[in-house]
């Protein structure tokens, strides 16, 4: 007789984000499930001092990731959004080794997820594009009933030096 094997929710939720934060490098930000700009989840491995800068600036208002994320769906990379970046969001956070980035954006069952990842090397291909919008999009449906994240997944994340915030 076979063993069949249960996957719990937060084995799954925590899988992605390791996924996920191994192609942003240099740093991400995960928004799960927005009311306006304000996430349900936010999940952030950016440099202190770039989220601190970020956050003490207001960049949030201004920044052309965030903009696109609200008016798209799908994925973007962040030399294609320069034109769009009038504040010099972008140009701050490669400042501080955030050079190449993409942003991707879901909208499924009436529920919108942004999520940019950045690295220092390189731009992301295609296929390494695709494959984050495709995880932000598995992590977006997994948590869309999820409305308290477990204490066995707060422990990963701080393992993972991923900062959780909730609402």
């Amino acid at each position: 007789m076979s063993k069949v094997k249960v996957t719990m929710p937060e084995q799954i939720i925590g899988g992605l984000v390791e996924k996920l934060g191994r192609a942003g490098s240099a740093g991400f930000a995960i928004g799960l499930h927005l009311t306006y700009t304000s996430p349900r989840y936010m999940l952030q491995s950016y440099p202190s001092a770039w989220s601190d800068r970020y956050a003490r600036n207001g960049y949030l208002v201004s920044d052309p990731t965030i903009h696109w994320g609200l008016e798209n769906r799908g994925w973007v990379r962040w030399a294609d959004l320069a034109g769009l970046d009038g504040a010099g969001v972008l140009a701050e956070a490669a400042g501080h080794g955030l050079r190449y980035g993409v942003t991707s954006a879901v909208l499924a069952r009436g529920s919108r997820s942004i999520a940019s990842f950045s690295r220092g090397d390189r731009n992301f291909t295609d296929d390494e594009a695709g494959d984050v919008h495709l995880r932000l999009g598995e992590l977006h449906d997994v948590t869309l009933h999820v409305h308290a994240l477990p204490p066995d997944l707060h422990d990963l994340l701080r393992r993972l030096s991923i900062i959780l915030t909730q609402r």
